[in-house]
Parts: C-alpha cells; sequence; structure tokens
C-alpha cells in the first residue's frame, strides 16, 4: 500500500447520515399530517371502529363461552372480587377473636381443674345424715 493511495470511504458513517436525514424528513412530514383536522377525524373514527368491533367479540365470545359452559373473563373477576371480600371478611374476624383471646385473663393449664369432693352419697344427702 503506497502513501499516494486515499482511505477507502466509510459506508457506516454515509448511511448513518442518511438514515438521520430521512429520519428527520419523516418525522417532519407526519408531524405537519397528524396537525390537521382531517387526521383527527379520521384517527376518531377508527377508534370508534375499534371499539364497536371490540364490543362485538366480547359479546360473541361471552355467548360462546356460556354456551360452551366456561367462565368468561367478567366471571372470573367477579369471583376474584367475592373471594377477596371473603378474604377480608376472614381477615376482620381473625383480629376481632385475638382482641377477645387477648381480652381474657389467662389460666394456668397446669392448675387441676377444681372438682366436687366424691362422696358415696348424693351432695344434699351427705349434708342431712345424722352424725354417730
Amino acid at each position: 500500500m503506497s502513501t499516494n493511495e486515499t482511505a477507502a470511504p466509510d459506508f457506516s458513517e454515509a448511511w448513518r447520515e442518511w438514515a438521520t436525514q430521512s429520519e428527520r424528513q419523516w418525522n417532519e412530514f407526519f408531524n405537519q399530517m397528524m396537525g390537521t383536522e382531517e387526521f383527527s377525524q379520521s384517527l376518531g373514527r377508527n377508534l370508534d371502529v375499534f371499539l364497536h368491533f371490540q364490543k362485538t367479540m366480547n359479546e360473541a365470545m361471552g355467548s360462546f363461552f356460556t354456551a360452551m359452559n366456561v367462565p368468561t373473563r367478567t366471571d372470573v373477576l367477579a369471583l376474584g372480587d367475592r373471594m377477596l371480600a371473603i378474604e377480608n371478611r376472614l381477615a376482620a374476624l381473625e383480629a376481632q377473636l385475638s382482641a377477645a383471646l387477648a381480652a381474657v385473663p389467662s389460666t394456668d393449664t397446669k392448675a387441676k381443674p377444681a372438682r366436687p369432693k366424691r362422696t358415696k352419697r348424693p351432695p344434699a344427702a351427705a349434708k342431712e345424715a345424722p352424725a354417730n
């Protein structure tokens, strides 16, 4: 390689420059286009069509799942809400039970429970018996 030869052109730099200029041009074009009233109206109509389609599909799938006796997303969400309510009520009951148990004085579990004195006669008959 001689010193008179020039370096090969950098194609990656040329490509990056072209991509940057192209992106700027497209951004300018779309910003101008999206700023028009026609674009807003068109986008609104497309959104309305999409929402109507989505509603129709949800109703159709709900009917299909009902016919197949399979729960729908709405059914599962409702079941989840009911389970959450049950869990909240259970937690409240547990808290009340803990508070009630804390208020009761503790008893010594090793102490023997009080038992009546055992006699051969019933207690009333033992009192009436004559002393000999």
